[in-house]
Formats: C-alpha cells, structure tokens, sequence
C-alpha cells in the first residue's frame, strides 16, 4: 500500500478514535489538560498553540485556568480538517 494511503488511513482512524471517545463522554466544559488529551497533543503543544494565536477558543478562569468548551473544540477541529 503505498505511503499517502496509508497516512490517510492512520488519519481516518485517529479521527474515528476521537469520535468514539467523544460519544461516550460527557459534554460540557474541560480544562488545559483535558482539552489537550481530547486532542491528542500535549499540554504544552497547545500552550505553544495559543501563544501563536492559533488553537481552539478558550475561557479565563480566574488569574491562571482556561477552561473549553468540548462543542468549540469539535468546531475548530472541523474547521482544520476542511482546510
């Protein structure tokens, strides 16, 4: 099979895996943490992703907590695939 199949079978699947996670959690609001693991990258790849102004919207939380909302999440994630 060759390679760019291949990514696009790997990258199908990722988004299948997030899919399914979301179906059987919770929505609502979730934290740094929480909206990195939801995307799959680490903490600080979405601090450096903010801090270039790019990323998912997010909320203040008091002085140092950001807090997201999982339906923004699934539409700046949907934005960046139809890209």
């Amino acid at each position: 099979m060759p390679a760019e199949q291949q990514s696009e079978i790997d990258d199908l699947r990722a988004r299948l895996g997030r899919l399914e996670a979301a179906a059987s959690r919770p929505r609502g609001r979730t934290n740094l943490p929480g909206a990195a693991r939801y995307l799959g990258i680490s903490e600080e790849t979405l601090r450096r992703m903010h801090a270039r102004g790019e990323g998912p919207p997010r909320t203040r939380v008091g002085l140092r907590n950001w807090s997201y909302s999982f339906r923004e999440i699934d539409a700046w994630l949907a934005a960046q695939e139809s890209e």
